[in-house]
């Protein structure tokens, strides 16, 4: 998946079982080159990018 930040291909899925977050329905995903840490959220069939952590490079 493209990041959508820097749009590098590089990322790293992280596997985290909480409240709303769950790796089946929303995998969160963080950026090896920007350092973004997002998820894909789908909404009433629309889909939205929830950033969780900001990015730390440009």
């Amino acid at each position: 998946m493209k990041c959508p930040n820097c749009g590098s291909r590089k990322s790293v899925e992280i596997d985290i079982h909480s409240a709303g977050f769950t790796a089946e329905e929303s995998p969160v995903k963080e950026c090896g080159e920007c350092g973004l840490v997002w998820r894909i959220k789908v909404v009433a069939g629309e889909t939205s990018v929830d950033v969780i952590k900001q990015a730390t490079k440009k």
